[in-house]
C-alpha cells in the first residue's frame, strides 16, 4: 500500500513539473503539509521526495526546505571560459563565496603535481559557487605563486581567468582533467547545505603555462542535478 502511495505522490509532483504548474525555483510545500494533504505518513511523502530528487526534478536545501530544480548549465571543462562568463551566457546569475585562502606548504601530493619541492608555499583557495542564489560548487584549488606572485593580494572571488589575463599576461594552456560520478565527500555536502553522500560530480583539472609548468591544481565538486557535460573538440 505504501509503495503504491509514494508512487502516487511522485507522480503528482511529476506532472506538475512537467506541465510547468511548479515552476523552476518554486518552494514546495512542506513534507507536514504534503502528509496532511495527501493524508500520508512522513516516511512515505519522504521517499516520494527522494525519488524525485534522484530524478533530478527537486532539489533539497537543509533547513530551507524541497524546491524545484532549474535547469542544469552547460559545462564545457576543457574550455577556457570561466564560470561567470559561461553562466552568464546561459541567461544566469553568477555568484562567488570565498571560504578560505591561504599560503601554506605544498602536501606530497601537491608537491608532486606541480614539480615542486614538497613544503613549497603554494596559495590555498576554498570556494562555493552559486547559480541564481543556489549553491552548486565548491572548489578547492592550490596555486602556483612562484609562477603567480601576489596573487594573494587580489581579489580571489573573482574569475581567475581573468585576473591571470588582466595582470599576469597568463591564460589557460594546456591541462589534466578527469571527472567522475561520486557520493559528495562530508566537507563539499555540508559546504552545500546538502546532505552528505548526494550524487555529484567530481571534476579534478591541473592547468599548465604554455612551457607546461603547473599554475593551478583544481578540484570540483558539483550538484549532480546543476550541470550537464558538454566537450567539444576541434581536430
Amino acid at each position: 500500500m505504501a509503495n503504491s502511495q509514494y508512487r502516487a505522490l511522485q507522480r503528482h509532483f511529476s506532472d506538475l513539473i512537467e506541465k510547468k504548474l511548479l515552476e523552476a525555483g518554486a518552494k514546495l510545500p512542506s513534507e507536514r503539509e504534503i502528509g496532511e494533504a495527501f493524508k500520508l505518513t512522513r516516511v512515505t511523502v519522504r521517499q516520494a521526495l527522494q525519488n524525485l530528487e534522484a530524478e533530478g526534478l527537486i532539489y533539497r536545501q537543509n533547513r530551507r526546505g524541497w524546491f524545484v530544480t532549474p535547469p542544469a548549465v552547460i559545462y564545457d571543462p576543457a574550455s577556457n571560459l570561466s564560470f561567470n562568463l559561461y553562466v552568464t551566457e546561459q541567461g544566469h546569475v553568477p555568484y562567488t563565496e570565498k571560504l578560505l585562502q591561504q599560503v601554506e606548504p605544498a602536501s606530497a601530493e601537491v608537491a608532486q603535481l606541480m614539480c615542486i619541492k614538497e613544503g613549497t608555499p603554494v596559495l590555498f583557495l576554498h570556494r562555493r559557487r552559486s547559480i541564481d542564489q543556489r549553491p552548486v560548487l565548491i572548489e578547492k584549488m592550490y596555486i602556483n605563486i612562484d609562477l603567480l606572485p601576489d596573487i594573494e593580494n587580489e581579489d580571489l572571488s573573482q574569475s581567475l581567468s581573468l585576473i591571470l589575463q588582466q595582470k599576469y599576461q597568463r591564460q589557460y594552456r594546456d591541462m589534466d582533467l578527469s571527472f567522475k560520478s561520486t557520493s559528495l565527500p562530508s566537507h563539499a555536502a555540508n559546504d552545500l547545505g546538502i546532505s552528505t553522500g548526494q550524487a555529484g560530480l567530481h571534476v579534478e583539472r591541473i592547468n599548465y603555462t604554455a612551457d607546461k609548468k603547473v599554475l593551478e591544481i583544481d578540484y570540483e565538486f558539483w550538484r549532480h542535478d546543476a550541470v550537464s557535460i558538454k566537450i567539444s573538440i576541434n581536430n
